[in-house]
């Protein structure tokens, strides 16, 4: 409904128009009246209205000068003229104006009606044509801001695009920053938990936008959205530390705002580059520092600052998987969660940089399904793809989340073993049996065969058909795990730790444990204590 504002000093005109015109049918609504020109500014320069009909003949302002001060307020508001005199002078000055119609008392009501229908339909059209073009040039400016941040654009085509767009390409500084809303992480029964982005972004881009184009100090910056739905913020200016740390101040007050309406976001602000062909460096900076987010508090804005090389030592010391390992068999969760969270805490004490700590993550995961493979042969975990396992944890943003993820696989792990193994054959559970417990001893399909009275080769089909691995593998595995532990916790040398395991033959030891462990048994050893003099450090 379009809103209809009447202004005659004759009452009988102005009660008459009131309750003679059918409004609603005409799309419109009458918002108010008033007796003379005064009066209807006091009350139309606040709140204003879509259309004004008015007498040109009045006492303490005309109809005339009445749309004089009212049309800077209100560009858009169409006028109709009434006049009791047909006067040129005033047709002349109407015109002038913009007036849609100047109709002669008395009201000739059906051309009065058809001056608003066809106004009415005149403002709908105008508003229609608006946000098609602001919605037609918004697409070709995100097409332009995409490309230029990117890097896929000729130089001369985006100077020219820039002009276009009015956007300034003559500033020596231009910085990008990336604001990402951090999804919510959900965990389905049966599933392991998964990050689900929400269906849009448009409360965060919104905001950003807004806040950017009100800018009252300085240039204000360009929003738009990448092709990964990240809002990118393009900022321009003539002095680094000023462009800077007006930046951080704008985006500071986006992060609050943002928060205050229950929306987190992590915020990027890459390096401030030099010429408007540098914004692609920038940009790309911005986004791989959203990956310091894992090591990195949520509330703070990252800039390029965070790049400086960490202490990184740390990244080539493995965690003590042994230790995991132990506690996840004691399926204590509360255990395996400080050590989780100890593991990772270190780490980002020292700084180590989000690739080295994502990487923790999958040896953890990795880890925590050889132990489920190992006892636990037919649960699904153990038989699950990698996909499903890291599909969450590669899309974990913080360094909480990630945690949070390897810690469910572990419960899930816990959860798993705690069952009772019914999901093995009678021999296949006496074979495991023995291994785990005699291990160190001579041991082969065959002397196993002989003893459960079944064909020994009979005996490693259903091994490998129950367990998925060969007998051979099964125990080499055990007896290298068993070593590790050896290695860690005792000063025994490789030669005895080798026939307390089961190998006569150092050579052979050696050889499998180097298969089996990647490394041989002495680098093994050194990097157990190297890993343990960094945590007694840390």
């Amino acid at each position: 409904m379009r809103s209809v504002f009447i202004v005659d000093d004759e009452p009988f005109i102005l009660e008459g128009l009131n309750n003679a015109v059918e409004w609603e049918e005409l799309g419109t609504t009458l918002c108010g009246k008033a007796y003379d020109g005064k009066e209807a500014y006091e009350q139309l320069r606040e709140t204003g209205c879509d259309i004004l009909i008015t007498d040109i003949m009045m006492r303490e302002m005309d109809g005339l000068e009445l749309i004089r001060k009212l049309k800077p307020l209100y560009p858009g508001m169409k006028f109709i003229v009434l006049s009791g005199y047909n006067e040129f002078n005033y047709v002349k000055e109407g015109m002038k104006l913009g007036i849609e119609n100047y109709l002669l008392k008395p009201v000739n009501m059906k051309e009065l009606a058809e001056t608003i229908q066809s106004t009415v339909q005149k403002i709908n059209n105008a508003e229609r044509s608006a946000c098609l073009n602001a919605e037609e040039l918004d697409i070709l400016r995100d097409n332009v801001m995409n490309r230029w941040a990117a890097g896929r654009i000729d130089p001369a085509e985006l100077k020219n695009r820039l002009d276009f767009l009015d956007i300034p390409s003559d500033l020596s500084c231009y910085a990008a920053a990336v604001v990402r809303e951090i999804a919510e992480m959900e965990e389905p029964a049966g599933e392991s938990p998964w990050y689900k982005a929400r269906q849009n972004n448009r409360e965060v881009y919104a905001l950003c936008r807004e806040l950017t184009e009100s800018a009252g100090n300085g240039r204000p910056g360009i929003c738009f959205c990448d092709l990964e739905g990240d809002v990118i913020i393009v900022y321009s200016g003539s002095d680094p530390k000023t462009l800077q740390a007006g930046i951080l101040e704008q985006l500071e007050q986006m992060r609050s705002a943002l928060k205050e309406r229950g929306t987190r976001v992590m915020i990027t602000l890459g390096g401030m580059e030099s010429g408007y062909q540098g914004l692609p460096q920038s940009y790309a900076l911005a986004k791989r520092l959203q990956e310091f987010f894992l090591t990195d508090e949520e509330g703070e804005i990252i800039t390029a600052s965070r790049m400086a090389p960490p202490d990184d030592a740390m990244a080539c010391t493995a965690p003590d998987t042994l230790e995991y390992e132990k506690r996840l068999l004691a399926r204590n969760k509360a255990a395996v969660d400080e050590y989780i969270d100890h593991l990772f805490a270190v780490r980002q004490s020292n700084r180590v940089s989000p690739v080295h700590i994502r990487n923790l993550a999958v040896e953890l995961v990795l880890c925590t399904k050889q132990v489920v493979k190992e006892n636990k042969l037919n649960y699904d975990l153990a038989t699950s793809g990698y996909k499903q396992l890291f599909t969450a944890l590669f899309k974990a943003q913080t360094l909480g989340r990630l945690a949070q993820h390897v810690k469910f696989i572990a419960h899930a792990a816990i959860d798993y073993l705690s069952v009772e193994e019914d999901e093995f054959s009678p021999v296949i559970k006496q074979v495991l049996h023995q291994i785990r417990t005699k291990y160190a001893e001579e041991m082969s399909l065959k002397t196993l065969a002989h003893e459960f009275n079944v064909h020994p080769f009979y005996l490693g089909q259903l091994f490998q058909k129950e367990t998925g691995v060969s007998f051979s593998d099964y125990l080499n595995s055990h007896r290298v795990k068993q070593a590790k532990a050896l290695l860690t916790d005792t000063l025994l040398k490789t030669s005895e730790i080798s026939r307390r395991v089961g190998y006569l033959e150092p050579g052979y030891f050696y050889r499998q444990f180097k298969k089996y462990a990647g490394m041989s048994p002495t680098e093994f050893r050194n990097m157990v204590k190297m890993s343990a003099c960094r945590d007694e450090q840390a």
